[in-house]
């Protein structure tokens, strides 16, 4: 029987480290812009199917960094099923900035999809990241750098991806996010 343990973890760094996606059920939290970063880039670069990821705004601290971009690449290549889907609730600074994970979704917009919530899902602020069915990351507060992540967690990622699906299929394309061609 797998039980999930919690464990405050100074170094989220390192605890991102060691961890596999699909593993051992551990709960740790975070509380820096490092170790958030850290575990988003290493969901990201274990996830073999999909990535699902509802922010506020593509924070570039988190989702516009090279190691990050290349695991989504590397995804989103790797077969004809992969799928990263982003519900994004404001992306206007990310797209005025060119924000990289926006360029990385025009190039392979097949695989890549940048969708806005639907009216009714605008007030849901929490971020999530989920990569597969078992691992994710989530912080209640977007604009602070302190939540919980988990690399084995089945119950708690089906939980967050009926939201997510729910939402997505509610959703609309995000028009910033695509290009216009003059």
């Amino acid at each position: 029987m797998d039980i999930r343990e919690t464990v405050k973890i100074g170094d989220a760094q390192l605890a991102a480290a060691d961890q596999q996606l699909g593993i051992r059920n551990l709960e740790f939290e975070l509380d820096s812009r490092a170790g958030v970063s850290a575990v988003a880039e290493r969901l990201a670069d274990q996830a073999s199917r999909s990535l699902l990821l509802h922010t506020e705004n593509l924070e570039p601290a988190v989702y516009d960094r090279p190691s990050f971009l290349e695991a989504v690449s590397r995804l989103a290549r790797s077969h004809k099923h992969a799928r990263i889907w982003i519900l994004v609730q404001d992306s206007g600074q990310a797209v005025r900035s060119g924000h990289r994970l926006i360029e990385l979704s025009r190039r392979l917009s097949s695989r890549i999809r940048i969708r806005r919530p639907g009216q009714e899902y605008r007030n849901f602020h929490e971020t999530f990241l989920l990569a597969d069915t078992s691992g994710y990351l989530y912080r209640k507060n977007p604009g602070r750098y302190e939540g919980v992540a988990n690399f084995n967690d089945p119950g708690k990622v089906a939980d967050w991806e009926k939201y997510f699906m729910e939402a997505w299929e509610r959703s609309e394309t995000d028009l910033e996010t695509k290009r216009l061609y003059l």
